[in-house]
């Protein structure tokens, strides 16, 4: 583009145009350097300014730059829309479909991805059309025959029964024409059951029999079963509260559904709080087996700040993001547990 300083004199800028990469550059002067994106110097456009002064021309005689040019933010983009058309289509399949299966395996569950998320979670890989359920049920069957072969070439009979006894849970729970899931007390009770006892007691036994160590039952092994089987049951309980529109939409019956969304929060709330009630008079009453100087403060501050989202949640009116993050809240106090348990 063209600035005008002065009536006599102007100083001509290139527009910003992106072209390919710097392939052909690299051809011809021979050096091993990475593609880049380039500028050209043409087309030109111009910017005049009619006063000799640069700081003094006024707003109209200042010409506006062209519609649809790229500004730094758009170059950048453009840059990477460049590097990226420049890139070799067969790896940017893979990379493509290695991040749908990720997306994929980070949730819970093939019926809550497939169907579920079509209004719900509208990003996840099956509901987005970047992975199709085909490959998603490859890849199930893949990772559960996979998980079993290794637990069974490595663990007895017992750890391999219990893995089985989840496996099995997990399938009746999604897999149709069962879908447990369907129905509330059995989809709490599975969930209770997986992520209570078998998750905690089952990886506890496991991992001694990797050691070489027979199997112990102690004090703590059986806090955070009992308080992870409450937790488990509270998450059965309000998973579905931000998946409600849909559950409907679907005429999925859930408790939410069915009880109401205020309900379920504050069913759940009140249950998680009788759980960190309990933790902290087992270490009150059963010094030797915790350290009551962290496992108190830590519960109480875990407890006020479940209080406090519950009480966000009732000033926000229950909206949607209000309730995902009300979700998003109860399974990170769920981690911050097994984050502290070590210490106590």
């Amino acid at each position: 583009m063209e600035l005008s300083v002065s009536p006599s004199s102007s100083l001509r800028i290139p527009a910003i145009t992106p072209l390919r990469s710097s392939a052909s550059s690299h051809r011809r002067n021979g050096r091993g350097s990475k593609p880049t994106c380039q500028c050209s110097a043409s087309p030109y456009f111009k910017l005049s300014q009619s006063s000799p002064s640069p700081g003094a021309s006024s707003p109209k005689s200042r010409s506006r730059p062209a519609p649809g040019r790229y500004n730094g933010k758009n170059l950048i983009q453009a840059c990477a829309r460049v590097g990226a058309a420049g890139s070799d289509p067969i790896l940017s399949k893979v990379s493509d479909f290695k991040d749908a299966c990720w997306r994929f395996l980070r949730p819970h569950t093939i019926r809550g991805t497939a169907l579920g998320s079509l209004v719900n979670k509208p990003y996840l890989p099956i509901a987005a059309g970047d992975l199709s359920i085909q490959h998603a049920w490859l890849l199930v069957i893949f990772f559960a025959v996979t998980g079993l072969l290794i637990v069974a070439s490595n663990f007895g009979s017992f750890i391999t029964s219990l893995y089985s006894l989840g496996l099995f849970l997990g399938t009746i729970y999604s897999v149709p024409p069962f879908r447990m899931k369907r129905f509330p007390v059995a989809a709490f009770l599975i969930i209770a059951t997986v992520r209570g006892f078998l998750l905690n007691f089952g990886v506890y036994h496991a991992t001694r029999a990797a050691l070489g160590l027979p199997f112990e039952w102690s004090s703590p092994v059986a806090f955070i079963t009992s308080f992870v089987s409450l937790f488990a049951l509270v998450i059965a309980i309000t998973k579905d509260l931000p998946d409600v529109e849909g559950d409907r939409k679907f005429q999925i019956s859930t408790f939410a559904t069915k009880l109401g969304v205020r309900n379920i929060a504050f069913l759940g709330s009140g249950l998680l709080l009788l759980n960190y009630v309990a933790a902290i008079v087992a270490a009150v009453y059963m010094p030797q087996a915790f350290r009551r100087s962290l496992m108190i403060p830590a519960h109480s501050i875990l407890a006020l700040g479940l209080i406090f989202q519950a009480w966000v949640l009732e000033r926000a009116n229950y909206t949607k993001e209000a309730i995902a993050g009300y979700y998003r809240f109860i399974w990170n106090l769920f981690y911050a547990e097994y984050i502290i348990f070590p210490f106590i």
